[in-house]
């Protein structure tokens, strides 16, 4: 039985370019919410200037840590993979420990940080994180009587901030899911790649004229 591990190849390093981009995009979403949380925590009144300790950021920030961790360890592999002169595609074992070597960690990672971002949720309201603040009052308007605030001295923004924690949550999750599709990948294609060398080592054997 003959068997192509190119389109398995393909595949592989399709699931790792979505990672990437994912997360990109949750380095991005997690960055810009925590960044306006510093910027307007100890001026805009909607987020209690006076009782700083009432908000858990530390998901937010594991969250931002493991999409910098994961984009660096997958786009390693993405790189090594893609380059011709590494010649990865013919270094069948050395091509899986790598997948492997950059997968486990950041799988192992995503799962313990979505985890501990869950928990802290579910803290609320004792403590709020960005998320579980955001979008309990996204929809919130001031008092009649109260003047009219700043788009930065308002919860105007919360609507967004509160999408992007929820995106930066569920897509490190969408992430997690990726890499254990990834893992199981690195070894069919490694068994795939053994398989088919095994094939034309054989094929050789049988071509060669007796002596």
């Amino acid at each position: 039985m003959k068997v192509n591990p190119a389109p398995l190849h393909l595949a592989q390093a399709g699931i790792t370019g979505v990672i990437v981009a994912f997360s990109i995009a949750i380095l991005g979403t997690s960055a810009h919410t925590l960044d306006v949380f510093n910027k307007q925590q100890t001026s805009n009144p909607w987020w209690l200037p006076l009782w700083p300790q009432h908000f858990e950021v530390s998901g937010t920030k594991a969250l931002l840590a493991s999409s910098v961790v994961t984009l660096v360890l997958s786009g390693t592999f993405l790189i090594m993979s893609l380059v011709p002169k590494l010649n990865l595609a013919n270094r069948h074992t050395l091509r899986a420990l790598l997948a492997l070597g950059t997968t486990l960690p950041t799988g192992l990672l995503t799962l313990v940080t979505i985890i501990y971002a869950h928990i802290l949720n579910n803290n609320a309201p004792e403590l709020d994180t960005i998320q579980t603040w955001t979008c309990k009052y996204k929809d919130s308007r001031p008092l009649q009587q109260d003047p009219q605030m700043p788009s930065n001295m308002g919860n105007g923004n919360f609507s967004g901030l509160c999408r992007e924690s929820k995106f930066a949550l569920y897509g490190t999750l969408t992430v997690f899911l990726l890499l254990g599709a990834s893992m199981g990948l690195s070894i069919v294609t490694w068994l795939a790649d053994k398989w088919t060398a095994r094939q034309q080592r054989k094929e050789m054997e049988m071509g060669q004229p007796q002596s």
